[in-house]
């Protein structure tokens, strides 16, 4: 049975245990909660690229590389343990080694990028003399799997290592490694750079290997956008944390609007970091925050995640939210719903205060792709995305302001709505508006974000109906029918009730914006 049967059978299995929920006939639902307790079908991960960089002290892509190693994976010491990561997500997660789990410490490194093979210097417990890589491989799974995460990935240079083709054609090369994935049970490619970053039929052919050899392998393509009808998943790619939101809008607009998966092709869009908004929008997210919040080991602020913007390492209950959002509403492919974008763009800028400070300079590099104009950076992106649903209808707050807001009906039925915040000047902040949204006849939703108000437009019968919410990283199931508005065929539920109960189990410390699951029930569901 291959990953997209598996796929659909999990969607079969949440639209039957909403059809179970909101028919009433769950009558233990107040105590197992609203969360279906099943893995998370769709190819979420974490990545351990930026968590590299925080334990070099951003001492550049050489440094992070070295420090890919097996102790820093498990160690026990400071700034180790990262497999202890996201204790509440991993089960819904892949846990994805980046750059460079396969290149040795030492020597000439050239010639192993793309070599697939675990290296015996970084992971000595592992790739031990007389093991074969499978094994090797096989090995490290199940320890990573045993500390409870969904399974394991890697960072895959996008060409054959020189120093390993051995005469091999491209198709005989990628064959023998999609047959060690396939026996070690290694679920995740994220195909980046090499010598063949843009090349399509490269691209095409790794994900058509893995589809024949390997079918529980996801491949994840990125930078030719061509490629997306013949990926599984395609990444929109590396975005600096100051200017995320926008840079990411403008992403998805071109990535899933303009796009058709192929025959027997997933078409699934990975929104990375952005995990609301790939929650909300039926994207997958490549995750790269990483819960050791503050400055770097050395005292420098950290410049992957300033700060002085949004903290987004403070912000870790949101991927919990994220993926377990994803266990009722999977992510789907850009042809499974029609995309709508609107044509009104919103402009954020961030003014530089110190253009000599390492924090706020790195982000002119060219290639974050950011406009700079003096010392004020800025990028624009769509106001609103939205799939399978028309575009949320948003009242600007009182200062004229609207927030970024991304919102989809899911293939199996149910509606997800995102906010997402603004940066003008050097201030990171989320307006609180009045939303709108036409849901039909749903009666399962992922609200994220702060509203003044949610209005949901619906065609169901509200004589007689109860509401039930929780929070997506929690457990308690609250009935809030009495605290909610009911006008002819609108739903309206105050703003402050979203933020109370989407942050209602929030880990303390945590600054993470709300997060819940809504279910309506109908006449003898009651």
């Amino acid at each position: 049975m291959n990953s997209h049967s598996i796929s659909l059978i999990f969607c079969a299995i949440i639209q039957a245990f909403f059809i179970f929920v909101a028919t009433g006939q769950n009558k233990s639902n107040d105590k197992t909660g609203l969360i279906p307790d099943i893995p998370n079908p769709s190819p979420d991960y974490y990545c351990t690229w930026q968590t590299q960089q925080y334990y070099t002290n951003d001492g550049g892509s050489g440094a992070q590389r070295a420090n890919m190693v097996e102790t820093n994976m498990f160690g026990k010491e400071a700034y180790q343990f990262w497999t202890d990561f996201y204790q509440n997500a991993r089960a819904d997660l892949y846990f994805v080694m980046d750059d460079s789990w396969d290149i040795p410490l030492t020597g000439d490194q050239a010639g192993y990028f793309g070599s697939l093979i675990l290296n015996s210097e970084r992971f000595p417990s592992y790739a031990k003399a007389g093991i074969a890589n499978q094994d090797a491989l096989k090995n490290l799974n199940t320890t990573i799997k045993d500390k409870g995460w969904k399974g394991l990935g890697g960072w895959v240079c996008a060409q054959e290592a020189p120093g390993f083709i051995n005469g091999k054609s491209p198709e005989e090369y990628w064959t023998e490694r999609a047959k060690w994935a396939n026996y070690s049970g290694f679920a995740y490619w994220k195909v980046d750079w090499g010598k063949k970053i843009y090349d399509y039929n490269f691209r095409k052919m790794l994900t058509d290997i893995a589809h024949q050899y390997a079918p529980n392998l996801t491949v994840e393509n990125a930078q030719n956008d061509s490629v997306i009808p013949v990926s599984d998943v395609f990444r929109t790619y590396d975005v600096p944390a100051i200017l995320s939101i926008p840079m990411t809008m403008k992403k998805l607009k071109n990535t899933l609007a303009p796009f058709t998966a192929g025959n027997g092709y997933k078409g699934l869009i990975c929104a990375e970091d952005e995990v609301y908004i790939a929650a909300a929008l039926g994207c997958t997210m490549g995750v790269m925050r990483h819960p050791m919040a503050g400055n770097l080991p050395n005292g420098k602020p950290d410049p992957s995640f300033p700060e002085i913007h949004r903290n987004i390492k403070t912000k870790i209950d949101e991927v919990t939210r994220a993926v377990r959002w994803h266990r009722i509403a999977p992510a789907f492919g850009v042809n499974a719903a029609e995309t709508y974008i609107d044509s009104v763009k919103l402009k954020d800028f961030w003014n530089i205060e110190n253009m000599s400070s390492e924090i706020e300079s790195w982000w002119f590099e060219s290639w974050t792709g950011f406009k700079k104009i003096g010392n004020v950076i800025s990028e624009s992106g769509p106001a609103r995305i939205s799939r399978g649903i028309p575009l949320p209808l948003v009242k600007p707050d009182e200062n004229g302001d609207v927030p970024f807001v991304v919102a989809a009906k899911n293939p199996g039925g149910a509606v997800s709505i995102a906010t997402s915040g603004r940066t003008r000047d050097r201030k990171y902040w989320i307006p609180y508006c009045d939303i709108s949204i036409n849901s039909d006849s749903a009666t399962v939703f992922g609200i994220f974000g702060y509203y003044k108000s949610l209005t949901l437009n619906t065609t169901l019968d509200l004589t007689n109906i109860k509401i039930k919410v929780q929070d997506l990283a929690g457990k308690v199931v609250k009935d809030i029918t009495n605290r909610i508005i009911k006008d002819a065929k609108k739903i309206i539920i105050p703003g402050k009730v979203i933020t109370e109960i989407g942050t209602g189990e929030q880990t303390p410390g945590d600054t993470s914006d709300p997060g819940l699951v809504l279910i309506i029930y109908e006449g003898n569901a009651l």
